[in-house]
């Protein structure tokens, strides 16, 4: 046997998203807005479009932070200026929101007061949202009449971008608000359009008209990487991790968490969405271990292929692979030792024709390679998601 192997559990998939409700949110809040899963949803397309995270849930949101929120939800997020400078009297260049608010008066979401203040830590009122959110949409003011406040909340009110959000116009408006006015804006159609504004950040909705959290994802997914022991997950995406998303097996995490499991399993396997700022890490130890059932988790399993198999009518196309592998780590609680063979065995199925290249005569994977492969279990089968060479 050559080499270190083993192998684990991985939980809820390769693309899991956690919609549990944090321990943090006390029932009030739900019963206030909305049922639990309309809520989780809500809050998770927002943090993967990268628009804003949920923290305290009814804490107020200023006016600097609101506007970093609106950069974040447009086009603009992707070409900010390369430098912040002064725009008003009370930003300086070295406010942490400054280039935010510089885009978002320039862009005229948000306006400033008399004397040249911007006021960035006052918190945002209702009606400014409106306006802001409407303009984003393309709604100018030339089509409001009368008392444009009233106006502006009445199109808004029509438009649905008021769904579970109850606001006077003069009221400041909280996380909560803010999650729901943003999550309503991804799934508004554009003025004068049948597109939905959500297809700026990529964002399509299902057949019950909601926002699909996953095709969020999808076309911009990158991975698998593997991360040895020594090695730094941070380092190893693209992208300042310092407020990224963490899935550690499934299941929302911490960089810290994911290090520690790391450490303890020898290494990592890496997904991310730059987009989103979102890391996957699977690692053979470190999961949840409420679900005992085995249903909808991958396995990852680190071995020496020994053979490679073909159909008898092609030659060509490999079918699966045979992997020596060692007894399962002590801690997984979701035993795959029983489908091991009484020679340390385990037959892998490849479905994919990706995977299939992989190991074919073409492919760089052969006989006597270590490598890590994703699987999929049902019942004693494994089906191979992704490979890497070890």
């Amino acid at each position: 046997m050559k080499g270190s192997k083993s192998y684990g559990r991985f939980i809820c998939g390769s693309l899991a998203v956690s919609f549990a409700v944090s321990p943090f949110l006390s029932l009030t809040v739900l019963a206030d807005n909305m049922s639990s899963a309309n809520f989780d949803l809500r809050r998770q397309v927002v943090k993967l479009t990268g628009i804003m995270e949920i923290s305290s849930f009814r804490g107020q949101i200023t006016r600097g932070d609101f506007a970093k929120m609106l950069v974040k939800a447009s086009s603009y997020r992707e070409n900010l200026p390369s430098s912040s400078v002064s725009v008003y009297a009370d930003v300086p260049a070295d406010h942490p929101n400054a280039v935010y608010i510089r885009v978002a008066a320039s862009q005229g979401w948000m306006s400033g007061y008399l004397g040249g203040n911007f006021k960035p830590e006052e918190p945002v009122l209702y009606k400014d949202a409106v306006k802001a959110v409407l303009t984003l949409l393309g709604y100018t003011d030339e089509d409001f009449t009368g008392e444009m406040a009233s106006s502006r909340i009445s199109k808004f009110n029509h438009l649905e971008l008021n769904e579970d959000v109850s606001c006077q116009a003069d009221e400041a408006i909280t996380e909560t608000d803010c999650m729901n006015i943003f999550y309503n804006l991804l799934k508004t159609k554009k003025k004068d359009s049948n597109e939905i504004y959500g297809t700026v950040l990529d964002c399509e909705l299902n057949s019950d008209g909601e926002i699909n959290p996953i095709s969020i994802l999808e076309d911009e997914r990158k991975g698998p990487i593997l991360v040895h022991k020594n090695f730094s997950v941070a380092q190893s995406v693209p992208f300042d991790t310092e407020d990224a998303n963490v899935f550690l097996n499934g299941v929302e995490s911490t960089l810290a968490a994911v290090k520690a499991s790391q450490q303890q399993s020898g290494f990592a396997v890496l997904y991310y969405n730059v987009k989103s700022k979102t890391i996957w890490a699977y690692t053979t130890t470190g999961w949840d271990t409420k679900d005992d059932s085995g249903n909808n988790t991958y396995v990852l399993i680190k071995g020496e292929i020994k053979n490679i198999y073909y159909q008898s009518t092609d030659v060509m196309t490999p079918t699966s692979v045979r992997i020596e592998v060692d007894e399962a780590n002590s801690d997984d609680d979701f035993d795959t030792s029983e489908d091991v063979d009484s020679d340390g065995y385990l037959n892998i199925s490849l479905d994919s024709s990706e995977l299939q290249y992989l190991f074919s005569i073409y492919g760089n994977l052969e006989v006597g390679d270590d490598v890590v492969l994703v699987c999929s279990r049902s019942g004693s089968s494994y089906t191979a998601v992704d490979a890497i060479e070890y």
